[in-house]
C-alpha cells in the first residue's frame, strides 16, 4: 500500500452504537477488526467511540474496497458527506466482526447499526484520491 501523497495529519474517529443485545467487546472488535491501530473505547453506556491517526489505520480498507470493486460507493459517499476538511462513510458493522470492510450508503442496509468513520485533514482531497482514485 502506496502512502497518500499529503504532509498533513489524517485523523479518523470511528463511531459505533451498541444495542441492547450486543456485547460492547464485540463491538471494539469489529472495529479493530477494519481500522488498525484503534483504541476504541464503550462510552456514555452506548457507543463505542476511537480515534487514530495517519494513513495505516485505512489500510485494510484500501486494500478491500479495490479487491470488491466498492471504490464508486465509497468515493461518492466520501464526496457527498465531505464539510470543510472533513468527510465520512459507514461500514456495515456485522460484515466487520467477519474483518469485511463492507461499505453501505444507507443505515438501513445494516441491522445492527453502522460503524461511522470520519476522516479529518487540510488536505483531504489527496487523501480521498488516494483512498479511491477517480476512475
Amino acid at each position: 500500500m502506496r502512502k497518500p501523497a499529503t504532509d498533513s495529519p489524517i485523523e479518523l474517529k470511528v463511531e459505533a452504537p451498541v444495542n441492547p443485545s450486543e456485547d460492547p467487546q464485540k463491538v471494539i472488535d469489529a472495529i479493530t477488526n477494519i481500522i488498525e491501530r484503534c483504541s476504541p473505547e464503550f462510552r456514555y453506556g452506548s457507543r463505542v467511540i476511537g480515534r487514530a491517526t495517519g494513513s495505516e489505520p485505512l489500510a485494510l480498507l484500501y486494500e478491500q474496497v479495490r479487491s470488491r470493486s466498492a471504490m464508486g460507493v465509497l468515493r461518492r459517499m466520501l464526496v457527498d458527506n465531505r464539510a470543510g476538511d472533513s468527510t465520512w462513510f459507514m461500514l456495515n458493522k456485522q460484515a466487520a466482526t467477519a474483518g469485511i470492510a463492507s461499505v453501505i450508503e444507507d443505515e438501513q442496509e445494516s441491522a445492527l447499526g453502522t460503524i461511522r468513520v470520519t476522516i479529518s485533514c487540510e488536505d483531504l482531497d489527496r487523501v480521498v484520491d488516494w483512498l479511491v482514485p477517480e476512475a
